[in-house]
């Protein structure tokens, strides 16, 4: 039988009310341990907003605490059109982000940002890394945003009925 809940593992990265991305200061979601996976895909979410322009980057780590190396990663956005208009589900083609990032135009209502983030990247970028963490900051600083961000991890190592935790 396939079972997604069973391949894939959902966390909450950055949940909605709490954490909208902030003015000028950014916010950084959980630290992600990809101990037990191969790929893990961010996935950013964003509300009704003014135009704002979020710097989307990825950090490797090598543990819970510190995760603050930038490496490169895979990203693809789906905002052609605002939800539910025609056309708001159809994604760009897959690109590379520099270690620096990427802009994300998130003035779009319900605008995603899809992250690819490979754990063979996650150890290049730093000796021995595992865990990875996705930080939106605005470029230049806008209104609060509404959001959120969920990691799906995909590929585990040791496949199992359970996934085990990623967030320690």
């Amino acid at each position: 039988m396939n079972v997604p809940s069973e391949k894939l593992k959902f966390v909450n990265a950055i949940i909605p009310v709490a954490d909208a991305f902030v003015t000028g200061t950014g916010v950084t979601s959980d630290i992600i341990n990809m101990e037990n996976y191969k790929k893990c895909t961010f996935v950013v979410i964003t509300g009704a907003t003014a135009v704002t322009v979020n710097t989307i980057t990825v950090f490797a780590g090598v543990d819970n605490v510190t995760c603050a190396t930038p490496i490169v990663f895979k990203y693809r956005t789906q905002a052609a059109a605002d939800v539910p208009d025609a056309g708001s589900d159809v994604p760009t083609a897959l690109a590379q982000a520099a270690v620096a990032g990427f802009p994300s135009i998130a003035s779009i209502i319900g605008n995603m940002s899809i992250i690819e983030v490979d754990a063979a990247d996650v150890a290049a970028g730093i000796t021995g890394g595992d865990h990875c963490a996705l930080r939106l900051k605005d470029t230049p600083a806008a209104a609060a945003q509404v959001g959120c961000v969920i990691a799906i991890l995909s590929e585990p190592r040791y496949p199992q009925d359970v996934l085990a935790t990623a967030i320690d």
